[in-house]
């Protein structure tokens, strides 16, 4: 056996003897016992008591560093004072009196720290510290001024003010506190489940649902011990209504059951592994199978800088907080991915999440494949859309430089002929001559501005630089497009692709008529040009339509192309918005 296994063993030992003794311990001593503490009665006592020890054995092995297993010990330990009355000595018969109801506060601790067996809030953690000094401090300073009957033939030890009535006041004000305590104690318990997540509410459920009866009935005997009514305090010691004490220990334990099975299940996962996941899925099947549908998986980026989504999404660095655990999933010393999940998961079953990560080394060592290969291709689509930027960006420089520099000067220079012409006597056929050739340049430096970059498409929008471009093109074009405007990334893509294929219809297709189209729908903008020509086109052909194909790809569109042969040409293309 391990020492891990020895130190179990003798958990399990401490805690059968603690069980033992707050059952039949009173059977050990001479002055035993009351009328209701039978043989027969405290078997009723000790069902209960060994499934605490079950608890306490269960919660120790998933987690042999945590507190909730210290907090069961504590409770069998404290729940056996009782049997300290039963010893024939003072000193017995006052420890009873100091420690009888600590393993109630006990019990709420629990309830408040379950499952880790720590508090979360600074309000629970001063909650029960007053619960503690509350009962244990007005317990200390009662027995200062209470002392038993003379018949009871044994003392209180530090009774050193004997006076019944301040004992009966201190004793009251001591035993009408339980309820309250126990009502904020639900309060809070009922606080915990409402904020929960889906995961966590799943480890709070038998404590929420078990905590209510166990208080209730703790209040109840509280209070009629307060009242002197001890018919009600009798009734409470029934077998039938001791049973109920079974309620919280079954509930741990069926919690702490439910993780050994989500362990077990496992091997189905494994299964469904194995027949295959397609990729893309595998972060839902985990999700599904961990029952956390806020689950995300995250990989190393391809630089190895950060992480990425399954889609290849640089990973969001708010995903990881104090509401989200992040484990890191790895083969050796390689982190094969990043899991961000419900924390309330570990809670629940330490060791579940990386159990699941190991089994499905395999499919995650896919995926990330997958992820990496997608992040790379949106890094090329990112970089072609940068590159189209840089080049409009590039042709706004050259259109502006055009417009304000050599278009300027040739003006000029036109007025200046004309000005010679009035003035200079026998040079007007040349400086005609002059002219002439002045404004077919003013007409080539203004076609090369318009092709670059045309003003109207900056200045009014899509819709009026197509109708421009319309009503310079050899034959007529019917126009359809929506007066709004869209980012300049789309308005230009769409212009240049109408341009270009304008141009196409009139040196190659044919036809007599053209129609162009533009609309949104569904976050998308549809650009159609279609002529009557003859048809044939190749979507191929030209460095002119390939520019204009990567120019849409690097925005995320697509282009295609109807030709068929005697039918004319419709060129199709998708801008996401």
């Amino acid at each position: 056996m391990t020492p891990g296994h020895w130190r179990l063993l003798g958990l399990g030992l401490l805690g059968a003897l603690l069980a033992a003794w707050h059952s039949y311990g009173p059977f050990l001593f001479p002055t035993c016992c009351h009328e209701l503490v039978t043989p027969f009665n405290q078997a009723w006592i000790l069902l209960p008591a060994l499934s605490w020890v079950a608890l306490m054995l269960v919660v120790y092995a998933r987690d042999p560093s945590g507190w909730m297993w210290k907090l069961v010990l504590l409770y069998l330990a404290t729940r056996g004072a009782w049997v300290l009355g039963y010893i024939p000595a003072d000193i017995g018969l006052t420890l009873n009196r100091l420690l009888q109801n600590v393993h109630q506060i006990v019990l709420g601790h629990m309830a408040l720290a379950f499952p880790t067996g720590r508090l979360a809030g600074r309000f629970d953690r001063t909650f029960v510290a007053f619960a503690y000094a509350w009962v244990i401090g007005l317990t200390s300073v009662w027995l200062l001024f209470w002392q038993p009957p003379d018949w009871w033939n044994r003392h209180n030890v530090i009774g050193l003010w004997p006076n019944s009535d301040v004992a009966g006041v201190i004793n009251s004000i001591a035993l009408l506190g339980a309820p309250i305590l126990a009502a904020i104690a639900l309060w809070r318990l009922w606080r915990r489940w409402s904020i929960a997540t889906p995961a966590h509410r799943r480890v709070l459920a038998p404590v929420v649902v078990a905590m209510p009866a166990a208080l209730v009935i703790i209040g109840i005997w509280h209070v009629a011990e307060a009242i002197n009514r001890d018919e009600i305090r009798v009734a409470l010691q029934t077998p039938v209504l001791r049973l109920t004490e079974l309620v919280l220990p079954a509930g741990f334990l069926i919690g702490a059951g439910r993780a050994l099975l989500a362990r077990g299940s496992i091997a189905d996962l494994a299964t469904t592994l194995g027949r295959g996941v397609p990729l893309g899925d595998l972060q839902s099947l985990l999700a599904r199978f961990l029952r956390d549908p806020t689950l995300k998986l995250a990989f190393p980026a391809p630089g190895g800088d950060g992480f990425i989504y399954p889609d290849g999404r640089p990973f969001r660095t708010d995903e990881r907080s104090d509401a989200r655990a992040t484990t890191p999933l790895r083969q050796g010393d390689e982190v094969l991915a990043l899991l961000v999940h419900d924390p309330a998961l570990e809670v629940e079953d330490p060791g579940l999440v990386r159990a699941v990560g190991s089994v499905a080394q395999l499919a995650l060592t896919n995926e990330r494949l997958s992820a990496q290969v997608r992040a790379q291709l949106s890094e090329v689509r990112a970089s072609r859309a940068r590159i189209v930027e840089a080049a409009d960006t590039e042709r706004r420089r050259i259109e502006r430089d055009l417009h304000d520099g050599a278009q300027q000067r040739l003006l000029a220079l036109a007025v200046r002929l004309q000005t010679a012409k009035a003035t200079v006597q026998g040079a007007d056929g040349l400086i005609d001559e002059a002219t002439a050739e002045l404004h077919a340049a003013l007409t080539d430096v203004r076609e090369l501005s318009r092709g670059l970059h045309p003003p109207i498409l900056s200045d009014m929008g899509l819709g009026p630089a197509i109708e421009a471009l319309a009503e310079r093109a050899p034959i007529p074009v019917e126009v359809q497009v929506p007066d709004h405007r869209y980012t300049e990334a789309i308005e230009s893509a769409a212009y240049f692709l109408v341009s270009e294929a304008l141009t196409n219809v009139a040196r190659y297709a044919g036809a007599k008529t053209a129609t162009v189209r533009i609309r949104a729908k569904t976050q998308r903008l549809l650009v159609e040009v279609s002529d009557d020509g003859h048809g044939g086109a190749d979507v191929s052909g030209g460095s002119g339509r390939r520019g204009l194909m990567d120019r849409v790809e690097a925005l995320g569109g697509r282009v295609t192309l109807d030709s068929p042969l005697g039918e004319g040409t419709t060129i199709r293309a998708t801008l996401p918005l």
